[in-house]
């Protein structure tokens, strides 16, 4: 059977080939989407290694307003990860396979794990989903002691639509969507949604930019449209030709420019980061990325690198790794990503 599916995929890929001619990036971009390795997802849901608290509610908001806190056990408090999902806006939940990849991995060395459930485009528009993963910052942050895990020692980490989501709460301040109360709240004691650590995994950063980045990229239309269809299928019923515009419930190529800052990490970062008041930022992101171009995480990092210093960001650009990646799920990288952590997030 694997055979049959390898000789179909050839043949497909012949295809592809032939309608691509000599463009031999486009070619080497499609061949690494069909053929890319896969990390084996361990399959038991029973961990022996600390406490888990599944689908915890954090905000009355929405029933969707939940997390999943796995609490490794230890003597002192520990740093913590609180991951959010990706999935366009409208698939995924806090138990995606790219979330589960990175808490059953980071349990196990030593950190807190907190996977975001968010409202999706489906049930509310932004910037609800904003909203709803700064209020289970504050949440987190407010029952730290309650759990186990230290509230001054916490990194961010969000994929895809789920590092667009990441960079904007880390990047915004407390004054800024933070509409949604967590349960628990006390006005007069408020709690702050800061983070120490942004880990952005091939996130979207600009809406309305792709096809033209593309373009740069040599990176056929026909490409895109095939690379999509799993996006424009899932709202082909809404009467919005992209995700992003769904989302938004407004097209996104007409927004006045006051409306795309409204909605942009990257407004958010001019507006409210410095050298001396900001969290340190590591981007990565693979070459033969057919959902999100490379050139957005190119243009992240040399903002962030002029508004906040070159020691503060780490960008790599991983060759031949399509988007969403098992590959950047490895224990090699997600080992290098802990070495990373634990500089950052030391005591």
């Amino acid at each position: 059977m694997k055979k049959k599916g390898l000789i179909i995929g050839g043949i497909c890929l012949a295809a592809i080939a032939g309608i691509l001619g000599y463009n031999h990036e486009a070619v080497r971009v499609v061949f690494h989407n069909v053929y890319s390795p896969s990390v084996k997802l361990d399959e038991s849901t029973q961990w022996d290694g600390g406490k888990s608290y599944e689908k915890l509610q954090y905000s009355e908001v929405s029933e969707n307003d939940y997390l999943d806190l796995y609490v490794p056990d230890s003597d002192e408090p520990m740093p913590l990860i609180v991951m959010v999902h990706g999935g366009g806006f409208v698939f995924n939940d806090s138990q995606s396979r790219q979330a589960q990849l990175m808490y059953r991995y980071f349990r196990d060395h030593g950190y807190a794990c907190a996977s975001i459930n968010y409202r999706l485009a489906q049930e509310a528009a932004f910037p609800a989903g904003v909203e709803d993963v700064k209020s289970a910052i504050r949440f987190l942050r407010a029952n730290a002691e309650k759990y186990g895990y230290d509230p001054e020692r916490f990194a961010i980490w969000g994929e895809s639509a789920g590092g667009y989501l990441s960079v904007i709460c880390g990047a915004s301040n407390d004054e800024e969507f933070n509409s949604v109360s967590f349960i628990g709240e006390d006005e007069n004691n408020p709690v702050s949604s800061e983070v120490q650590v942004i880990l952005n995994y091939y996130g979207c950063m600009e809406f309305g930019t792709q096809a033209a980045d593309y373009k740069e990229l040599k990176i056929p239309k026909v490409v895109q449209w095939a690379s999509g269809l799993w996006l424009t299928d899932a709202i082909k019923d809404t009467g919005y030709n992209d995700v992003e515009s769904y989302w938004m419930r407004k097209d996104v190529n007409t927004l006045t420019q006051e409306e795309k800052d409204t909605y942009s990490p990257l407004y958010y970062i001019q507006k409210n980061l410095t050298p001396e008041n900001s969290p340190s930022v590591l981007i990565w992101h693979g070459d033969a990325d057919l959902s999100v171009p490379y050139l957005q995480s190119e243009r992240l990092n040399e903002l962030l690198t002029e508004q906040i210093g070159a020691d503060k960001v780490e960008y790599k650009l991983f060759h031949n790794y399509k988007h969403a990646a098992d590959q950047l799920y490895s224990d090699e990288n997600l080992g290098t990503l802990k070495e990373y952590l634990d500089t950052k997030l030391a005591k």
